[in-house]
């Protein structure tokens, strides 16, 4: 429906219409209601103005996606096909959202890429959720300075204003839970093969290993930083049986499911059986915890329905709810890879 038929259905000119939509101060508020009546009534909204003359939210929020760099192109963000968590967590979002009415415009934070204040501004969007993966990047600061409203996913800082909330992942307690699992297990020889080094989120799931360790006095602990990389791991894991002759652990705790995939693939060609001889527990619970053999038991630190619990956070904060901080469920989901 165009612009001629809305003027035509309301008993005005087009360009009393053009006036509505552009919000001109020299048209009654009469003329003015029962044009965007119409409007309303035909599902009639160039760019959504329609809608924030009447006062209303956009139907669109965005959903930006910081997915790291690309390892083929450092200038290129990672796509997001190439990681089953994002991936995953993106799809999950969408149909959540589209449940409650909303359409979810997605695309990467980066640098070299849309300009997301340009997209607040037109009013394309008011209100987006920030799959951050556990980093700070100055794309997302840029856009929590701008007093966006945003939900934050397991971001790097704990951020809390009147249009932000966010979502974090209690990672010490992550990998306490790891641990303690593999030790309550039997295990007694415990290597953690963790991601970078510099990540706040690998150190946190590094230090819940160590308080682990310590509680259940197990002197025995040696951590190494890598890449959260199915192949970084495989490479570490050989570089280590290489150094000491053979696998001496019993168990492993991965960083993340790539990491925890890579390293049953390293131990299996040394003709290790998982979890026969060595527990493997990894971290994020993707889905390709389900395809591997033996199935990957995993740490699940965003808890369950985390699309309806943001998509919900964000809604009220759009409804002028106040931000905050609330810290996601972490839980072990058991599968195969740790011994019984």
């Amino acid at each position: 429906m165009d612009s001629k038929l809305i003027a035509k259905l309301a008993g005005v000119s087009r360009s009393t219409v053009s006036k509505v939509l552009n919000n001109y101060s020299d048209i009654s508020e009469g003329t003015r209601k029962k044009v965007l009546r119409v409007i309303e009534d035909n599902e009639y909204y160039p760019n959504f103005s329609a809608q924030k003359l009447a006062g209303k939210n956009s139907p669109v929020i965005g959903l930006l996606v910081y997915t790291g760099k690309s390892s083929k192109n450092g200038d290129l963000p990672k796509k997001i096909s190439e990681s089953f968590y994002y991936s995953d967590l993106i799809s999950e979002i969408i149909d959540t959202a589209e449940n409650l009415g909303y359409l979810v415009l997605v695309s990467y934070i980066s640098s070299k890429r849309a300009n997301w204040k340009k997209v607040f501004e037109t009013g394309m969007i008011d209100a987006a959720i920030v799959i951050s993966g556990g980093k700070k990047i100055n794309e997302i600061e840029d856009l929590v300075k701008s007093k966006y409203k945003l939900v934050l996913i397991d971001y790097e800082e704990e951020i809390a204003t009147k249009y932000i909330l966010t979502m974090n992942s209690n990672h010490f307690k992550g990998g306490y839970l790891a641990t303690k699992y593999l030790i309550e297990k039997g295990c007694k020889n415990i290597l953690h093969l963790s991601g970078e080094i510099k990540r706040r989120t690998s150190i946190q799931r590094a230090r819940g290993y160590l308080k682990a360790l310590e509680d259940f006095n197990l002197a025995n602990k040696e951590i190494i930083f890598g890449k959260y990389d199915e192949e970084i791991a495989y490479e570490l894991i050989e570089k280590n049986i290489q150094k000491k002759g053979k696998f001496v652990y019993d168990a492993v705790f991965a960083g993340n499911d790539y990491i925890a995939y890579g390293v049953i693939k390293a131990l299996e060609k040394t003709g290790l059986k998982i979890p026969e001889q060595v527990s493997v527990i990894g971290y994020d619970n993707m889905k390709i915890c389900d395809y591997t053999s033996p199935k990957i038991t995993s740490i699940n630190h965003l808890g369950n329905n985390i699309a309806e619990k943001a998509l919900k956070n964000l809604i009220d904060i759009l409804n002028n709810k106040e931000g905050g901080i609330k810290e996601t469920d972490v839980e072990i989901v058991k599968r195969e890879s740790v011994k019984k």
